[in-house]
């Protein structure tokens, strides 16, 4: 859903678009995974690696988005980063 063929990213990337669609399944998969990673202490590399990667694109902007994009990467970025934080809870 991030780095795949159709991934967010690939969206962002090429097309300058934000995809709802997808965006809402990532957050579905962190907040149905929440639970578990919070009770066993860690999330697997493949998921942080993935999620980390999100963050630091998201973050990152480009100057070829609209700042209709921008503004929705930057809501996106805090919204998992609140997701995340909620581990610490």
């Amino acid at each position: 859903m991030i780095l795949g063929e159709k991934g967010l990213l690939v969206e962002l990337r090429c097309k300058n678009s934000f995809n709802e669609q997808i965006y809402a399944g990532i957050v579905n998969y962190l907040n149905e995974n929440l639970p578990e990673w919070k009770s066993s202490g860690f999330i697997p590399v493949a998921d942080a690696v993935a999620i980390f990667n999100l963050i630091d694109e998201l973050s990152g902007g480009s100057r070829f988005w609209s700042e209709e994009v921008q503004l929705r990467a930057e809501d996106a970025t805090l919204e998992i980063q609140d997701i995340i934080s909620a581990l610490e809870e």
